[in-house]
């Protein structure tokens, strides 16, 4: 086995953060005032088939407005279809339908029939309303639920109470469980906002009662804005790397304060933009008179002016000159495909769509959705910081997101400690194709690390452990040795007691490759070979079964390799510097390492 042991000074410490706090409005409520109907005469549906034979790979949660054609609908591509809504008042009674059911009547039964689950969605966007349904009212507010999905089509309901107080967190998730009680087999989902700083919504606690946490990720610019931007920035446009302005830095913050709600994560993305007056034609300019434009009027408006595409937010945009310069700042099949991937690749539950609709009869949207879900998930051979086999421990505010470097364009960073055991320790852990096989291991290192830091590698009860210095190898993958047995278990942790207070510990992706060669492994039956110090300051390496031998250094890189065959002998003599190396050797049924000092 290879094992480093470190001694440690001890001392405390930790980093401050530099996050940006940036409040994001209601879109949803924003829709809602912008498109009132007349609730009394149901809007008229086309009854077009568009049945289909999609299997879906993940969730699909589309929102439909009451205000929006249906016409155009592919319902074989919606897993969940959310019917936009009834309106609930303080009372926990519905003050508003919104014509519901009838009104989507004809969506809700084409649903149906391609499998597609149902539910209602029950809005409140006042704070003060929403504390009364959630303690007067809240008896009230479940039997109306209740009798709302019992005597209806619909599978379930859909909470989206926005601007809930951070003093009714607690009530909140009384209020979900009680939901969950009364209508023990349907769907529940509730909105939840794309960064919660008002501590309202506790993730891990409401997901115990849903089926969906649907994350509004979207609404990063708008007619708030004082500059033209994207509506839903896959990452950048914030002042610094840690600013909250773009979906990857929300997912980060999702998965630091709830690790362990992937498969109820939904994260809503926006089938609309913003278009702006501006002073001038390039990115980032100052704006004013912002309006709000479908997918549908903006990929229009671009087929006619020129799409453009902004690297920093992996985004489209337009622009076009008229009494003055205009942009219109959007998602398109191509940006939304790139969110798509960071979704699937995570292991989340799905995507959600808002709205279902603004996308007209164009079918780009419905053909990407239809590429990027309808086949299965092909697992690679990479742990990254977003996935669920990586798991963050310790408080979540000293786990901070960094959304520039790293791979899949994030990473989580910590302070070191000098005393005590380990505040803060991350854990990755592996979709392996084979459970019987060896593998060796790969850290990758982003920019920005001060620590040296040790690696614990576990296979079932047995540990080894690397030491690398982070801050030698920025945006680098740097061996963690192997091969490792993985039969009873492979998993790589990494903790905040360096010895040393005050560095940065950066954490991202492992990833493992296969041992070839090797079969019915045992840790009990070590492959024979020999080392001897000969000649001088060199090692000769000998095996009569021959193998694959690897020098590998304390900070886990490989520093050369060679293949020995049965019988032979090697001789390690180059410019390496002295000091500790491990040299193992695998092959043809076994594996064996050793440690040795290299003086010269």
């Amino acid at each position: 086995m290879i094992i480093t042991i470190i001694v440690l000074s001890l001392m405390a410490g930790f980093v401050v953060s530099n996050e940006e706090i940036i409040e994001y409005p209601s879109v949803h409520y924003q829709a809602v005032l912008q498109n009132r109907v007349d609730t009394g005469n149901p809007l008229e549906v086309s009854t077009t088939d568009s049945s289909g034979d999609s299997e879906l790979y993940g969730t699909v949660f589309g929102f439909l407005p009451y205000w929006v054609n249906q016409a155009w609908l592919h319902y074989d591509l919606i897993s969940v279809l959310a019917v936009f809504s009834v309106d609930m008042g303080a009372g926990g009674t519905i003050t508003n339908s919104h014509g519901f059911p009838a009104t989507f009547a004809t969506a809700m039964d084409q649903a149906h029939a391609n499998g597609a689950e149902v539910v209602v969605t029950v809005t409140n966007f006042s704070g003060s309303s929403i504390h009364s349904i959630l303690t007067t009212g809240r008896f009230t507010a479940i039997a109306t639920i209740e009798d709302l999905v019992n005597s209806t089509v619909v599978d379930g309901v859909c909470i989206d109470f926005e601007n809930v107080q951070s003093a009714d967190s607690d009530s909140l998730v009384t209020f979900m469980e009680d939901l969950r009680t009364a209508l023990p087999y349907a769907h529940i989902s509730i909105c939840t906002p794309v960064v919660d700083w008002s501590g309202a919504f506790n993730y891990s606690e409401l997901a115990q009662s849903c089926d969906a946490l649907m994350m509004m990720c979207y609404a990063f610019s708008g007619s708030w804005s004082t500059v033209a931007g994207p509506n839903a920035p896959l990452v950048g446009w914030g002042s610094s790397p840690e600013s909250s302005s773009n979906m990857a830095w929300a997912l980060c913050d999702y998965i630091r304060y709830a690790p362990d709600v992937h498969e109820k994560l939904v994260v809503g993305l926006p089938y609309y933009g913003h278009q702006w007056e501006t002073v001038g034609s390039s990115t980032h300019s100052p704006a004013s008179n912002c309006s709000t434009l479908f997918y549908t009027t903006m990929a229009d408006r671009a087929d006619a002016y020129g799409a453009l595409w902004d690297e920093e937010s992996l985004t489209p945009w337009y622009r076009f000159y008229s009494s003055g310069w205009n942009q219109g700042w959007y998602d398109d099949d191509e940006s939304l495909g790139l969110k798509y991937d960071m979704v699937t690749m995570a292991g989340i539950q799905g995507i959600g769509i808002w709205a279902l609709g603004y996308d007209g009869e164009r079918t780009e949207l419905w053909d990407e959705l239809e590429e990027s879900f309808g086949e299965p998930v092909v697992n690679d051979m990479i742990t990254d910081n977003l996935e669920n086999c990586f798991q963050l421990h310790g408080p979540g505010s000293y786990w901070h997101p960094y959304t520039e470097s790293g791979q899949y364009h994030t990473f989580f960073y910590t302070g070191s400690i000098s005393s005590g055991p380990d505040v803060n320790w991350a854990q990755w852990f592996f979709q392996l194709p084979d459970s019987t096989a060896s593998y060796y291991l790969e850290s990758y290192i982003p920019s920005t690390g001060t620590a040296s830091v040790t690696y614990h590698i576990l296979q079932g009860s047995e540990e080894d452990s690397v030491t690398v210095d982070q801050s030698a190898f920025s945006e680098q993958w740097v061996s963690l040795g192997g091969p490792y047995y993985s039969a009873n278990g492979l998993s790589v942790t990494v903790g905040d007691n360096t010895g040393t207070a005050g560095q940065r510990i950066v954490v991202d992706a492992v990833r493992f490759s296969e041992s070839t060669g090797i079969e019915q492994f045992s840790n009990d039956t070590p492959l024979q070979f020999t080392v001897s110090a000969s000649p001088a300051a060199s090692f000769t390496v000998s095996s009569p079964y021959g193998g694959h031998i690897r020098i590998i250094d304390v900070c886990g890189r490989v520093v050369t390799e060679n293949n020995l065959q049965p019988g032979a002998w090697w001789t390690w003599n180059d410019s390496t510097p002295s000091g500790v190396y491990f040299i193992s050797i695998d092959g043809g049924g076994g594996f064996s390492s050793c440690r040795v000092v290299l003086l010269k």
